[in-house]
């Protein structure tokens, strides 16, 4: 009469077993099955922000930062709007006087052309081919080659992988040199500035960090660019979120272990640099900040330039507020201004272009910071303080250059993408230093990556049939 009850103990207990193993095995093979996916993008993020820092410590370095200097201008030239009407050219953003082996140029900057228009300021016959001249000029200044041999010139007027839309400056004229290494210098003659430098080792490893750590290459398709990374993203959510329940209760050896163990360490910094990153993409995914256009006034308003007395050095006009030309001219004694008020300064001019009232603070900037990045590329700028917060203002190129107002999301982003994403808060202990422990924290996740790749075909294995 007790067999009956054995056997329905035992089969009790099986059935429990059965349920016991079933619970977690179905977060194992969910773990399993979004996994295949979530160690390849892991390992591929966790590769090219390896190469991130490197990135930065090999890109070449311009060997010279200043612009070049134009020296004194000894012949003051005619009105330019006279030379430029031969163009056919009728409104503009900027007319300077440029100085392009040794003689004067008037060059003038249509908004809606790739190429200035250049006028001998002595002839006033046009001179279609001194840009070109004048960008080889600046490049061999900021590369300090002035007999390297000219692989190849272009203007760049969009933005693109070797060239990114981190630059800022457009258009912007390519040098590039017959050098070993393939040097190319990226340079703006509206301003003489320099806007980047290139060469081939930085090209191959820009590329493989775009079309990899963002999927660039589906730049033309930006709404399936931004729903993948989406998608993998979340992948790697959920494979680390799932895998975290599962640590709780893991137990074996070998690979196993190790694969543990890891786990353990790179979990946080996985989901850190994730939802970060998911935050990051979402927020900025679309058109930036769109900052005014610089102001358009009319060649046929150009009065002649009168510098007064004292070495000249330097002539450029720009709209001013009511849309006439207002020249800024640089002489021996300082900055003076025609076409504006008596005694109009720099500051002045700043307030008239940020739209700030004549008590607004104003104060010179000649060297990135926090609130005027690197990615703003415009120095000197006049800071602008403002109710909405400070607006940065190029006077030169009568334009505003910077006028980071956020929204309290936009400056969450900020927050989270500098502090979890990219470690801003640890440039106290040096860039060297932190660059280090983010190589280390990410060859963490590549190796927990790898090994939970690796113990995939031998789970696959060890699966009952039937």
């Amino acid at each position: 009469m007790s067999t009956p009850a054995r056997g329905l103990t035992s089969e009790t207990n099986q059935v429990k077993n059965e349920m016991k193993t079933k619970r977690p095995a179905t977060a194992r093979t969910l773990h399993r099955q979004i996994g295949w996916v979530a160690a390849f993008v892991a390992m591929a993020w966790a590769l090219t922000g390896f190469l991130h820092p490197v990135m930065s410590w090999t890109a070449p370095r311009p060997a010279v930062q200043a612009p070049p200097y134009g020296g004194q201008i000894r012949t003051l030239p005619d009105i330019p709007g006279q030379f430029l009407d031969k163009s056919g050219q009728i409104r503009t953003v900027q007319v300077r006087l440029v100085t392009i082996g040794g003689r004067p140029y008037w060059m003038s900057t249509d908004p809606s052309m790739t190429r200035k228009t250049v006028a001998d300021a002595l002839t006033g016959e046009a001179a279609p081919e001194a840009e070109e001249a004048h960008a080889i000029a600046l490049a061999r200044h900021y590369a300090a080659l002035p007999e390297a041999g000219v692989r190849s010139v272009e203007i760049i007027d969009r933005f693109n992988t070797e060239y990114p839309q981190i630059n800022r400056l457009l258009p912007v004229w390519r040098v590039a040199f017959e050098t070993p290494e393939g040097l190319a210098v990226y340079v703006d003659t509206g301003a003489d500035r320099l806007a980047a430098v290139t060469d081939g080792r930085r090209r191959a490893l820009l590329w493989v960090f775009q079309n990899a750590h963002t999927l660039k290459f589906l730049g033309f398709a930006e709404p399936l660019r931004v729903a993948l990374l989406a998608g993998l993203i979340l992948s790697v959510i959920a494979t680390s979120l799932i895998g975290a329940a599962l640590l709780l209760k893991a137990k074996g050896r070998g690979l196993r272990k190790a694969h543990t163990l890891a786990a353990w360490a790179a979990l946080p910094f996985i989901l850190t640099f994730t939802v970060s990153g998911m935050f990051h993409l979402f927020v900025t995914m679309g058109p930036g900040q769109a900052l005014p256009p610089p102001g358009v006034f009319s060649l046929a308003d150009l009065a002649a330039p009168r510098p007064g007395p004292g070495s000249l050095y330097g002539l450029i006009a720009t709209a001013g507020p009511d849309g006439k030309p207002v020249w800024r001219i640089e002489t021996g004694g300082g900055i003076a201004y025609q076409g504006a008020a008596t005694g109009h300064s720099d500051a002045d001019r700043a307030r008239a272009i940020a739209g700030a009232g004549p008590e607004a603070a104003v104060s010179l900037v000649t060297r990135f910071g926090r609130d005027y990045s690197f990615a703003n590329k415009r120095l000197p700028v006049m800071r602008v303080e403002g109710p909405e917060g400070p607006v940065f203002v190029d006077v030169r190129e009568g334009l505003i250059a910077a006028a980071p107002r956020k929204s309290a999301l936009q400056k969450a982003e900020g927050w989270s993408f500098d502090v979890l994403h990219k470690w801003e808060f640890l440039r106290p202990i040096g860039t060297k230093n932190r660059d280090y422990l983010l190589m280390t924290t990410v060859g963490v996740i590549f190796l927990t990556a790898a090994l939970g790749l690796a113990l995939l075909p031998r789970r696959r294995r060890k699966q009952p049939r039937g």
